[in-house]
């Protein structure tokens, strides 16, 4: 006789358990409980019928006749293998709990009844009633004292009918007798170690799962700190940042201040100093735009900065920033298109930020653009975006290439070297254009290609209502 091979039986076991698997009912899954004793039910109700069916087949081999006790037991058996198929179709579970427990009592009970009274060799069946009460509900304590009122009614009908009504004697001899014992106590120890190891993994498995829901959630909680620091850190940085950048502004100013009065009354000062004296202005004015923009900075990363929302004509708005950086964008040559929508009339915003965002990239545009033409249009949004502006602005000039363009608006980026010429330095007045854009409830966005240009995209609400609700979304 060959022994199984042990691939064969974990063959054999990984079918059997989705075979389990597919008579549990979608209403039962996603929840680790109700899955856990839904496995133990059908474990139960699948194997129970094999190894209870051990006492009524040995009847009938010890006793070498056919007795309607014993088939009566087999057939109430046998009816176990009827309850997956009802658990699959969509009864309910208590209800198919209940019916279990009650035929468990009456096969067990039948049992003894007829097989020597509390005497029988089938009595260690009666074990089984409370185990399975425990698998089949598992915390749920509104069934328990349903499933012990089944127990002792049973019970309690059983010592009246044995009294009152003895049963027939068994005509066993006493070898089948022993016989009948043996099977019937092995069957119930297989029938129990079954259930246990099974339930013995769930407990591991549960305990398994406490121990890793417990180490994320110290994780989580050394994430929640550490943000929390991180959190403090730049609050720390942008509080110094903005002390020091005010610090800087102060002495800033005066060098700036002197330098233009040098430049406008400096009648006694040689032609070559005048060359200096441009240069230290010109100077002074880029350091005071980099402070300022690191003020900008630090206060938008520190949720401090304050926007004065008003109604301006959007017409307005936008020829105050291509008059202001107009000369920028002649000196190199260049042409200026504007093209307003006519439908467009009014705006609510800051308009200070928004005449910084639009020229900031204008100043981009005509600085990188020799002989060639920058143009603004600006247009409603279309579909979803009617409450939103957009304002393009595209140049001719050399483009940007694609390996930098994810980069743009990013400041101290890896690739940052490698588009400094084109957007000045640490690319922080990109940098703030964007946040200022997300602040307002809006966004900026660019296309390039190279050696044909680049048109940056600014989209701002209409109204402050809209503004606000934009916020709330991307929140």
């Amino acid at each position: 006789m060959s022994i199984p091979s042990p691939s064969f039986l974990v063959r054999l076991g990984s079918r059997y358990m989705r075979l389990i698997e597919y008579f549990i009912p979608d209403r039962m899954r996603g929840d680790r409980e109700a899955e856990n004793q839904a496995r133990m039910f059908l474990i139960s109700h699948s194997l129970g019928p094999i190894l209870g069916n051990a006492v009524p087949l040995a009847v009938l081999a010890f006793n070498a006749t056919l007795r309607i006790d014993a088939i009566v037991l087999a057939v109430a058996i046998t009816a176990f293998w009827v309850f997956p198929f009802l658990l699959k179709g969509g009864a309910n579970y208590k209800l198919l709990v209940l019916t279990s427990v009650v035929d468990l009592n009456f096969c067990i009970l039948w049992s003894c009844y007829y097989y020597g009274g509390v005497s029988s060799p089938t009595l260690p069946w009666l074990l089984i009633i409370p185990i399975l009460s425990l698998f089949y509900v598992g915390g749920q304590r509104q069934l328990q004292p349903s499933l012990l009122a089944i127990s002792a009614g049973a019970f309690a009908i059983f010592l009246a009918t044995y009294n009152n009504f003895p049963p027939p004697a068994m005509n066993m001899p006493p070898f089948a007798v022993y016989g009948l014992g043996f099977v019937s106590t092995a069957a119930a120890l297989a029938y129990v170690a079954t259930m246990a190891i099974y339930y013995a993994r769930i407990f591991d498995a549960s305990i398994a799962l406490e121990t890793e829901v417990q180490r994320r959630r110290k994780a989580a909680e050394e994430l929640r700190e550490a943000i929390a620091e991180a959190d403090r850190a730049g609050s720390a940085k942008a509080e110094f940042l903005a002390r020091m950048s005010h610090e800087i502004k102060t002495p800033l100013n005066a060098v700036i201040g002197y330098s233009q009065l040098l430049r406008e009354d400096g009648t006694d000062i040689p032609e070559t100093a005048h060359q200096d004296i441009n240069r230290i202005h010109d100077a002074g004015q880029y350091l005071l735009r980099l402070v300022n923009m690191v003020l900008d900075l630090s206060k938008l990363e520190a949720g401090r900065m304050q926007f004065d929302v008003r109604t301006h004509a959007i017409r307005d708005c936008v020829a105050d920033a291509v008059e202001d950086k107009r000369s920028i964008i002649e000196a190199n040559g260049n042409d200026i298109v504007v093209d307003v929508d006519r439908d467009l009339a009014e705006i609510e915003t800051d308009r200070g930020r928004f005449r910084q965002v639009l020229a900031a990239v204008l100043e981009n545009a005509g600085q990188h653009t020799l002989g060639g033409t920058v143009t603004v249009i600006v247009r409603r949004g279309t579909g979803a975006d009617l409450s939103m502006v957009s304002i393009s602005i595209s140049d001719t000039g050399p483009g940007i290439d694609a390996a930098v363009l994810p980069t743009v608006f990013e400041m101290f980026h890896t690739t940052r070297d490698a588009a400094g010429g084109r957007f000045g330095g640490t690319g922080t007045n990109l940098t703030v254009v964007k946040r200022l854009c997300v602040a307002m409830g809006g966004d900026i966005v660019v296309h390039s290609l190279v050696g044909a240009g680049s048109t940056f995209t600014v989209r701002l609400p209409l109204h402050a209502g809209a503004a606000s609700e934009v916020l709330q979304r991307a929140a």
